[in-house]
């Protein structure tokens, strides 16, 4: 695929919305590394919230008996900003490289997809199952790509810790700020979870703080590598991490959690030739919710987490509004 066919389907729905007073996407920073570094990483943030949001409508339209008319997909095209600021920032030397031309492509044939996928339905009222699949392989690529880039660029800017290679602490806050915005003004359901390496210490004090790093590096590894494209992963501190997971209400939380804490129970970590230690955790989880600020949620997910040590350690847990009279419980 060229490049102009990589962005021209969405250089039209941007006049489109911006007759709509839709604001158009601006260009990279030109003052120095560090302010278009930082664009960049806010423009993927965007596109990938945008996505989401995208990629359930579409659903939607396909699915649902009610769903508006799907000759509507170009009133939500104007809504995606990608296709336009690639096309106005493709020259600049931080975004004229094969990884970002390869996520354009691919974000065009995921439009593309969705294009053929709607009208299709509107002739025939029909979904072609081969062409569903190929849009949700798209899909999960296109965020797979967007978030490797993001990580190549917070890289630069300093922004992963060097132990685990997971987000720092330093960065979490503003992001999980943006992510309770975004959670808010879309209505869709997001988690915050903390997971505790089950006596870690024990590990230090017997071990040494060699063996404790390579078990640190061992469940970032999981973690990063086990979790969905979207969802994001921090070194909260010492043996604890932080995962923020969008679009995940606290049953589709429970889930993906319940399926981290079974990879870290079945993956031992080789210490020394002779000598292999058994690694658990324990992992509490709160939703994200307009009348909590982000340190209330995280509170919330903490106590979830004692709940799960007090329980036996090596569990999830969720916490329940108190609403319920019932303590945080299993999920």
């Amino acid at each position: 695929m060229n490049e102009k066919s990589q962005t021209s389907s969405s250089s039209p729905a941007k006049s489109k919305g911006s007759s709509q007073g839709h604001k158009m996407p601006e260009s990279v920073a030109d003052g120095g590394m560090a302010d278009a570094e930082r664009d960049i990483l806010a423009e993927l943030e965007k596109a990938l919230g945008e996505h989401i949001a995208l990629l359930l409508r579409w659903n939607r339209k396909l699915v649902l008996p009610d769903s508006p008319n799907p000759s509507e997909i170009d009133d939500d095209e104007h809504d995606c900003d990608f296709g336009a600021w690639y096309t106005l920032n493709r020259h600049n030397r931080l975004i004229d490289q094969p990884a970002m031309h390869a996520l354009a492509a691919t974000h065009q044939q995921l439009h593309d997809s969705a294009k053929r996928l709607l009208t299709a339905r509107e002739i025939d009222g029909e979904v072609d199952s081969a062409e569903f699949d190929m849009m949700a392989l798209r899909a999960e690529s296109f965020f797979a790509q967007l978030r490797r880039l993001e990580r190549a660029f917070r890289t630069a800017r300093s922004d992963v810790d060097p132990l685990t290679g997971t987000y720092n602490r330093q960065t979490m806050m503003g992001d999980l700020n943006a992510e309770r915005e975004r959670a808010i003004r879309t209505e869709i359901p997001t988690a915050i979870a903390l997971v505790d390496l089950d006596h870690f210490k024990s590990v230090n004090d017997t071990y040494g703080h060699q063996a404790g790093d390579l078990v640190l590096q061992s469940v970032a590894g999981i973690l990063q590598s086990h979790v969905r494209p979207f969802d994001k992963v921090y070194r909260y501190g010492g043996e604890e991490f932080l995962i923020c997971l969008p679009n995940a209400d606290m049953k589709q939380c429970a889930r993906v959690l319940e399926r981290l804490r079974r990879v870290i129970e079945a993956s031992p970590v080789a210490i020394s030739d002779d000598k292999i230690l058994p690694v658990t955790a324990s992992i509490g989880a709160a939703p994200m919710t307009k009348g909590r600020t982000v340190e209330q949620i995280i509170e919330k997910a903490d106590k979830a987490l004692y709940a799960a040590k007090e329980g036996g350690r090596n569990r999830v847990r969720v916490w329940r509004s108190p609403d319920t009279k019932a303590a945080p419980k299993s999920s």
